[in-house]
């Protein structure tokens, strides 16, 4: 869609809705400076328009203005009250922390369209409504498999997932669970055997020799630090901790590895593009790896409003390219999160990710291949970058949090401060699917979850190697 709709843009920079759309792609995809640069232009070409202002709240909101994104909002609503515009308020007042508020306009935008299963899922997921308080049946109308879409129909299904765990029937919410994402890798076609092409490649050619450091002219003034991992691992509580400490600012998931060294992706990438990229990384110089390192701090000084010394990066599957990032950035400290097998594989597929990511989640072998193929890798990363990378166990930080805590702010070359045994009351903008958790103190409430549904997990559980 991105490609298309730039495309679109490149053939006619003054046809609006692709200007709109490329906006809406940019937001989605969290790329902050382009999403503000076409909203922007949008709003010179179309001052009036109802839907520029939208889309140049949200760029607002992910610039790090997302008290001014919903002042702008909230003014709208008395004019136009869409599904929509409630949605995108109940998401700004959701990563801003204000969760009652984003319940409220959840409700609001689901009111006034009543068969939008996404934001059902959402609202039954977070108690705000029963399916008891619907003017139809769930069952019935999965039954009579009238939908537009597949997804609108595992959308569906995962309503009466979250139904039947509330009922405390186990073994029917995870039969609809296993629909649900079954009817979304029909749709995604997700091809595992590119992830394994592409770290059998980085494995081959990544070893000690080829990451060692030879020369590095970099602007030091910020250390970032990267927390890395499987998606759902604690990399999001990590960087909660972190980011209430004085001299850290927390930035999130960051797409500037990517940006800096001008490749494609780092999963779900074809055999073609892979080799590209290998070509690209072997051939690169000490000056160009030097100037790689540069625009990636350049990067993070754009996001440092508050000239902080440490810069958190948590995008999870940083972990990839843990001796790439070395070799770019020498300075820099990279934690790895982990956790047991089955409750960092369940937590991801119980739940759904924005458009097409992380879509080897939807299917169970699929899923524990991805799993074990970064278990291989973070093995691989560990015997050649030893001590430089800080293991760091989600079940360790729950049983002993301050010991943990203490070693995660050593590790980081950080004084001990206790707000960051009280993270969840530091407040800052949190964009992943963890971030109510993050608000609350640390518990243990998701450990052992998936053992309620293990009749439909088997696959998967047989399947999974631990790191160790």
């Amino acid at each position: 869609a991105k490609k298309s709709f730039e495309k679109s843009f490149l053939l006619n920079n003054k046809y609006l809705p692709a200007l709109n759309n490329l906006t809406r792609v940019y937001f989605s995809l969290n790329e902050n400076e382009k999403c503000m640069q076409s909203a922007i232009a949008a709003i010179e070409l179309g001052p009036d328009e109802y839907i520029c202002k939208l889309n140049h709240a949200l760029a607002l909101s992910i610039n790090g203005k997302i008290n001014t994104g919903i002042k702008i909002l909230e003014k709208f609503k008395e004019e136009n009250k869409t599904d929509d515009l409630f949605n995108q308020l109940a998401l700004m007042y959701e990563v801003s922390g204000n969760i009652k508020k984003s319940n409220q306009y959840l409700l609001e935008s689901f009111k006034l369209n009543q068969h939008n299963y996404a934001m059902l899922v959402k609202l039954m997921d977070n108690n705000v409504i029963t399916d008891k308080e619907l003017n139809y049946n769930l069952e019935d109308i999965f039954k009579e498999n009238q939908f537009d879409t597949l997804v609108e129909k595992s959308n569906l299904a995962r309503c009466l997932y979250i139904s039947y765990n509330r009922k405390k029937n186990y073994k029917l919410a995870g039969e609809y669970l296993v629909k649900s994402n079954k009817l979304r890798d029909q749709v995604l076609k997700y091809e595992i055997k590119k992830d394994e092409y592409f770290i059998g490649k980085i494995i081959e050619n990544f070893d000690n020799k080829k990451i060692t450091i030879q020369t590095q002219k970099l602007n030091k003034k910020i250390t970032p630090i990267f927390i890395v991992g499987m998606p759902r691992s604690g990399t999001t509580l990590t960087e909660q901790i972190l980011a209430s400490h004085s001299e850290v600012h927390g930035g999130g998931e960051l797409d500037y590895v990517r940006n800096s060294l001008e490749i494609d992706g780092v999963y779900n990438l074809s055999k073609k593009q892979t080799d590209q990229i290998i070509a690209k990384l072997m051939k690169l110089n000490n000056d160009e790896w030097d100037k790689i390192g540069n625009k990636y701090l350049d990067n993070l000084g754009k996001i440092n409003l508050n000239n902080k010394k440490y810069i958190t990066d948590k995008m999870p599957h940083n972990f990839m390219m843990c001796g790439i990032i070395n070799k770019m950035l020498p300075h820099a400290k990279i934690i790895y999160c982990y956790r047991d097998p089955m409750d960092n594989c369940f937590s991801l597929y119980r739940n759904t990710f924005a458009k097409s990511g992380h879509g080897y989640s939807y299917d169970q072998d699929k899923l524990a291949l991805h799993y074990n193929l970064h278990t291989e890798l973070m093995n691989h990363w560990r015997s050649v970058l030893g001590e430089k990378i800080l293991l760091l166990k989600n079940e360790s930080l729950i049983d002993n949090q301050k010991e943990v805590t203490n070693k995660l702010l050593k590790h980081c070359e950080l004084e001990w401060e206790d707000a960051c045994l009280e993270f969840y009351k530091t407040e800052r903008n949190v964009r992943t699917i963890s971030l109510r958790q993050v608000r609350n103190p640390i518990n243990k409430n998701s450990l052992g979850v998936w053992k309620k549904y293990s009749e439909s997990l088997k696959k998967m559980n047989d399947s999974l190697r631990e790191f160790q």
